[in-house]
């Protein structure tokens, strides 16, 4: 299941990864930024990732198409997870993209929710 929800006021979009990940429920997070994208420059983005389940190649594909074309959307992201190598891989390609990037634990959801919109809530102060 891949489960998408959005802000379009704030530009904020957070989808949640609980399971198989079907063609048509990615097909709606793409809906979902390509929408975001049309009065927001760049994105917000939280990411849950509770189990991850089979993936059709298909949407790899189609993933990798998209974050191609889509190169500069996310302005902060913030990868929530419990699975031991979600960090490690998050930090491992974050490089690779123009955004910010954290990882949180499932325990830290909120505070994640929170530094993906706003950032770090001590310098938003200053």
């Amino acid at each position: 299941m891949l489960k998408v929800e959005s802000d379009a006021k704030a530009g904020y979009l957070e989808l949640t990864v609980d399971g198989v990940v079907h063609k048509d429920e990615y097909q709606q997070a793409v809906d979902a930024v390509d929408e975001l994208l049309k009065t927001h420059e760049q994105l917000n983005v939280v990411e849950v990732v509770r189990d991850i389940g089979w993936i059709d190649a298909e949407v790899w594909w189609k993933d990798l198409l998209f974050h191609l074309s889509h190169r500069n959307f996310i302005h902060r992201a913030a990868v929530v997870s419990d699975n031991g190598w979600i960090g490690p891989m998050t930090r491992m390609f974050a490089p690779f993209y123009p955004a910010a990037i954290r990882t949180f634990g499932l325990d830290q959801l909120e505070y994640a929710r929170t530094w993906a919109k706003v950032g770090d809530l001590h310098r938003a102060a200053d």
